[in-house]
């Protein structure tokens, strides 16, 4: 299993992806220094390092120095007898030489050195990988590959949340007119609306006559796919002075233009859309704010 197998990766089978997804461990990348690892140990490994790794400290300078000073005292020390002047003079050389010269390492020999170092180390660790690189890189790769099940496992759901409604919303949409209506008194009726579905063409606008909390009120449905306009809200509050009804729901399945909620302002009117009638469907009860006024008509409970 290699981390660069971003083909699996992109192609878990659900019980691949069941089984890494439980277990928990793979959820918190692994951190290098638990390993004993260095920065430049996973560089030299092409891994990547981003940023909130912790990382063992590495010895290459701390190396390199040690080896460098006493090789260069010892060679001041060959030369010191061919050196004539005071004893401060002496010292002073001495230290000019160590800092000249430590200089002249850091800018010039220890980057060489250390770049032909580092490829003759990353060349044998990659035929020779340490027992620490290869716990560290299955560790990496079973996290890569929870990661990788999350975001597939969050595809899916999402998938599934948009097909579920598509089908809801599909049901609402065969429906032809008198089967929106006995639909919509089934919605009404799981939020204690008591629906009376009135039938026939003499309903004198009213497609169900209902009541709750002791209110009476009339529904108009609307199972064709145009928005609904002012005029027909203006005729459903006609409708409910004429029959004495202290609410209207208009439920439409086009939804509403904005010339009928701007009608609706401040007035007992509910709006009811497909998606309302899909939450309520699912036992959301989306009217019950305009229930717990204690005068509904002065709030606005268009929806």
């Amino acid at each position: 299993m290699e981390t660069s197998d971003q083909t699996r990766k992109d192609n878990l089978t659900p019980t691949e992806q069941s089984a890494i997804l439980t277990n928990r461990a793979a959820a918190v990348r692994p951190q290098p220094v638990d390993y004993g690892l260095t920065y430049d140990a996973l560089d030299r490994n092409n891994l990547a390092t981003p940023a909130g790794l912790t990382y063992k400290e590495s010895s290459g300078w701390k190396l390199f120095f040690a080896i460098w000073l006493p090789v260069y005292l010892v060679v001041f020390a060959l030369l010191a007898p061919n050196l004539r002047g005071t004893v401060s003079e002496f010292v002073l050389l001495l230290f000019v030489g160590l800092i000249v010269g430590g200089w002249l390492v850091v800018v010039y020999v220890y980057p060489i050195v250390w770049g032909v170092v580092r490829a003759c180390i990353a060349a044998y660790e990659r035929r020779h990988p340490s027992a620490a690189m290869l716990a560290y890189r299955r560790a990496l790769q079973l996290h890569e590959l929870y990661v990788a099940a999350e975001r597939q496992a969050e595809r899916t759901a999402h998938e599934v949340e948009r097909a579920l409604l598509r089908q809801k919303r599909s049901y609402w949409e065969g429906l032809d007119g008198y089967e929106f209506e006995r639909a919509t008194a089934e919605v009404l009726k799981q939020h204690q609306f008591n629906p009376r579905v009135t039938g026939g063409s003499a309903d004198g606008g009213v497609d169900i006559e209902v009541t709750r909390s002791d209110r009476k009120g009339v529904v108009q449905c609307k199972a064709h796919v145009a928005c609904v306009g002012p005029h027909t809200v203006r005729d459903l509050f006609g409708v409910m002075h004429h029959s004495r009804a202290d609410f209207g729901i208009i439920v439409s399945r086009g939804g509403f233009t904005k010339g009928a909620i701007d009608f609706a302002r401040n007035k007992p009117i509910f709006f009811v859309d497909t998606s309302d009638l899909i939450a309520m469907q699912e036992g959301r009860d989306v009217l019950a704010r305009g229930f717990t006024r204690a005068d509904p008509s002065l709030e606005n409970h268009s929806l």
